[in-house]
Formats: structure tokens, sequence, C-alpha cells
């Protein structure tokens, strides 16, 4: 099912000014989520842990929002490594689309979990393994060790084939999964389809940018991947129209239509919408 909306750019109004500063220089190199969690009125518990997995650790973050009705799992784009510290600092790929909106997820009335790359290792061409589906379910375990709430996948770019594989494999954990700026072409390092997107037994929602113009992630391909969902019980497609792009942006990093650039705020609150819709609320 198609559902087009077309949005103008909005102003990240959810998020402090100081935290706009920063994203300013497309980065949140030594940001600290501590005191006032990121687009809240109201301090915020979090918490960092090393997570045993297979080969090594991976250091997973988890922000409390106030009622919190379910936890959003966070899967970035790039090479996965966010750099977390042990105090909640990320000091690498804090322009990206999901870490950047962080707080925005928190004030729509989500916990979240956001896991580093395991053993501060790149992702780029293991996102579809069966050890990555492994350590996307122990950083659901982490979260809900937290709060015993439903979890959603949510995976931009390149952490969509991340979302893919968690939601194939690692069964009754996951309640459903968000893919945005989906990765479809040969071409990436891999794409949905080496995560098995058939085996998805859930809920899955689809967004696009129509003025996306990375050539792994074309908004046209938005009906080859619910076709490929044979499995899930409730798929949609969501265009959304942006065409901001900071200067000198490449189309496929997160300052661009590709990153939802100047309709964060949109982009998040229709995503939220389809998870309440879903009984994630």
């Amino acid at each position: 099912m198609l559902s087009p909306i077309s949005v103008t750019p909005l102003a990240r109004a959810s998020l402090s000014s100081a935290f706009m500063k920063r994203l300013s220089a497309t980065a949140l190199a030594g940001t600290v989520f501590s005191g006032v969690a990121l687009g809240q009125a109201q301090p915020a518990a979090l918490a960092v842990s090393d997570v045993p997995v297979s080969g090594g650790t991976e250091r997973v973050l988890f922000v409390e929002a106030q009622k919190a009705r379910a936890i959003v799992l966070l899967l970035p784009g790039g090479n996965g490594t966010i750099g977390l510290d042990s105090g909640g600092g990320i000091h690498q790929l804090g322009g990206n689309f999901l870490v950047r909106t962080l707080g925005q997820w928190t004030a729509q009335g989500f916990d979240v979990v956001l896991p580093d790359a395991p053993n501060g290792a790149s992702l780029n061409g293991q996102r579809h393994l069966p050890a990555y589906a492994d350590a996307i379910g122990r950083a659901i375990d982490f979260g809900r060790s937290r709060a015993a709430l439903p979890v959603w996948l949510i995976g931009t770019s390149a952490g969509t084939t991340a979302a893919v594989n968690g939601a194939a494999h690692v069964g009754a954990k996951v309640s459903g999964a968000v893919l945005t700026s989906t990765v479809t072409r040969p071409g990436a390092a891999e794409t949905i389809f080496d995560a098995e997107p058939g085996a998805i037994a859930v809920p899955v929602l689809v967004v696009s940018n129509q003025y996306d113009t990375c050539p792994f992630t074309p908004p046209g391909d938005g009906p080859t991947v619910l076709a490929a969902l044979t499995r899930s019980p409730r798929k949609e497609l969501v265009l959304v129209t942006s065409g901001q792009i900071a200067k000198r942006s490449d189309p496929c990093e997160a300052n661009s239509p590709h990153g939802y650039l100047g309709i964060e705020g949109t982009v998040v609150q229709r995503i939220s919408e389809w998870i309440r819709a879903g009984g994630g609320s």
C-alpha cells in the first residue's frame, strides 16, 4: 500500500539550540546524553553497557523516555561505528539521520536503544550475516532488561540491511521494522535482499524521499521492497518530498535528501504514528 505525503522543510524545534549548533558541524563528537535528554523537557535516564557478542562485545546506549510504551532500536548507516564511549558520548556518525534525531524519538514517547558496531569494527558487508542478527538480539535483550516493552527496529541506508536481518531472524523479540532510504542496488557492500526479507513475519514500513539520488537507494524501488516482504502481515510505503541538500554533501550521505535533511521532524512523526497504529504505543 502506497501512502504518499508531501512535506516542506521544517525547523527541528524539538532539539535543543546547543545540540543544533553541534549538528551544524554534522557531528556529535563528544556529545554526552546526560541531564536533559535531547528533545525532552525532563531529565531522562540513560545506561551504557558492553554487551557480550560472538567474538567480543558491542557497546549499547539506552535512553529512557517519559512514560514510554515501546522501544526503538536505531541502526545507522555508514560503517555503523558510532564511537560510543562509556559515558554515552557519541564520537562518530553524529550527522546520521537516526543519530541526530535520537531526541526526537524520545520526545515521541519511545525508549531508544542505539548499538555501536561490535568491537568498534566496520559493519560494511557484515550486516546480513547471522552473527550480526545475534548482535541485534543481544542489544534487544539489554534494552528489554531496562524496560519490558515491544521493540521496533529502525534502519537507515546501510542500516536497513541490519533491520531486515534482525526482523527476519530474531523471532518474537521484534514487533516490527522500519526501513528508511533502503539499500536495494548492487554496488553497495550488501543489500536488504542479502538478509532474507521474505522471512520477516512482522509489520514493515518503508520510507523513501522522492528526491533521494543515491544510486544504491532509489525511491522507485519501494514497490520491489514491499513485494519481497512476502510474509509481512502489514506493509506500507511512504514517500516524502524534500530536495534540501547541504553544500558539498554527497548524495549518499546524511545531509541530503537521502538523510531527510530539513524534514527530520516530519519523518520521525510519520514513523512514530505508524508504529503506534500497529500497537507500539
